[in-house]
């Protein structure tokens, strides 16, 4: 069992009509698990407007919101495939954006692990393979056994 996954911060077939909604639905529930202080989602919504996370990959588009690790109580990774694609920001972009089927929420409670962990997600994204299963998963046990295969195994040896 991973530290890191929480069968709760996972979401399939959510509905939210933006990034907005689809960060205000993970951020509560990080918030309400107390894994997260009540400006989470404040501070989230204002790194994805400053600093947009949406990444096109070759499978299809993936955000990896984060923000600030003084917002974070307990690390934790979220995932929600929301069942229309939403359309992120792309990261280092000037103002394009991508469909996103993918959301990886991230949140850590120190910069060194939040930086570990994203440059973990961002390689596990680069792998079709990865894409590929966790788009197709259909229930979030199978999204959680994905991501503990992919992500988080590696990861939590890494930031220990």
């Amino acid at each position: 069992m991973s530290n890191l996954l929480d069968r709760n911060l996972i979401f399939l077939h959510s509905s939210p009509s933006n990034f907005t909604e689809a960060l205000t639905e993970i951020g509560n529930v990080m918030i309400a698990k107390g894994y997260a202080n009540n400006d989470y989602v404040e501070g989230l919504l204002k790194r994805e407007e400053e600093f947009a996370t949406g990444i096109p990959v070759e499978a299809a588009g993936v955000a990896i919101p984060h923000t600030d690790a003084s917002f974070v109580k307990d690390n934790k990774i979220g995932l929600m495939i929301p069942k229309h694609p939403i359309n992120f920001g792309i990261m280092g972009g000037d103002g394009e954006e991508v469909a996103v089927q993918l959301i990886i929420l991230l949140g850590f409670a120190d910069s060194q692990n939040h930086l570990s962990a994203l440059q973990k997600v961002i390689e596990s994204i680069q792998d079709p393979s990865f894409i590929e299963k966790l788009v197709s998963v259909e229930s979030a046990d199978e999204a959680y056994s994905c991501l503990e295969e992919y992500l988080t195994i590696n990861l939590e040896e890494e930031i220990k």
